[in-house]
C-alpha cells in the first residue's frame, strides 16, 4: 500500500523529462539573450578603445627599451602623458643652481625619436607639450611670478632635451611646446613630476569613429 502511494506521488518520467527540456532551452534562450546583449555593448566599447590602447602600448615599449625597471620607480605613463619624477630631470649643484639631467633626457629623447621615426605612431601624435606645474593661489603677484619662473623652467627642459638629442630639434621641432600649468593642489616636496603631454592628432579620433561606423544601424 505504502508503495502504491509512493508511486502516486512520483510524476511520469516521460512529462518530467519534457519539462525539464523545456525549462533548459528557456534557460539557454535568456543566456543567448544576454550575452548578445553583452557583446553588443563590449564590442564598440572595444572599438573606441583599441587604438588608443594600442597607442598606449607602442609608447610604454620604447620607454622599457631605455629605461630599466630600476629607472622606471621614477617614471610613469598614464593617459597619453609620461610622468617624470623632478628629481631625475633637475639635479643640485654645489652652487645650489638646478641643472637638467642630461642622462634622462638622453633617453627621453631616445623615446620620442623613435615614435617620430615610426609613421603609424607619429600620424597620431599632434604635440608633445612639457608642462611642469607651480602653485596656484589667491595673489595674483604670487601666482605670476611662480608663472614666469615655471615657464622659464619648462623652457630649460626643452632646450635640454634638444641639447641631449639634437635631432628633435633639427626634425621634429614642430611637434614640441613647453608651457607653466597652475595647480590647486601642489604635491609635497620630493612628489613634484614633470609632464610631457603627448596631445593626440584627430586621426586618433577619426579611427575611432571609422571602427564606430559598423554599430551605427
Amino acid at each position: 500500500m505504502k508503495s502504491d502511494a509512493i508511486k502516486k506521488l512520483i510524476p511520469p518520467l516521460g512529462p518530467l523529462f519534457s519539462l525539464t527540456l523545456v525549462g533548459l532551452l528557456l534557460l539557454s534562450a535568456i543566456l543567448y539573450y544576454r550575452a548578445v546583449k553583452i557583446q553588443r555593448f563590449l564590442e564598440p566599447a572595444l572599438a573606441i578603445s583599441e587604438p588608443r590602447m594600442k597607442f598606449n602600448q607602442n609608447i610604454r615599449g620604447l620607454l622599457a627599451k631605455e629605461f630599466s625597471p630600476k629607472q622606471m620607480k621614477g617614471i610613469k605613463f598614464r593617459s597619453g602623458t609620461i610622468l617624470v619624477d623632478e628629481s631625475l630631470i633637475f639635479e643640485s649643484t654645489h652652487s645650489k643652481e638646478r641643472t637638467t639631467g642630461p642622462v634622462v633626457l638622453r633617453k627621453l629623447g631616445r623615446v620620442f625619436i623613435a615614435a617620430l621615426d615610426n609613421p603609424e605612431i607619429r600620424e597620431n601624435i599632434s604635440l608633445i607639450l612639457i608642462t611642469p606645474r607651480f602653485p596656484l593661489s589667491n595673489d595674483m603677484i604670487l601666482n605670476r611670478q611662480g608663472r614666469f619662473a615655471v615657464q622659464d623652467r619648462a623652457a630649460l627642459i626643452l632646450n635640454s632635451v634638444f641639447s641631449a638629442e639634437p635631432r628633435l630639434e633639427r626634425d621634429y621641432t614642430r611637434f614640441f611646446a613647453a608651457t607653466a600649468i597652475p595647480a590647486v593642489e601642489f604635491p609635497k616636496k620630493g612628489e613634484a613630476v614633470v609632464e610631457f603631454r603627448i596631445v593626440p592628432t584627430e586621426r586618433l579620433h577619426i579611427e575611432v569613429l571609422e571602427r564606430l561606423e559598423g554599430y551605427a544601424y
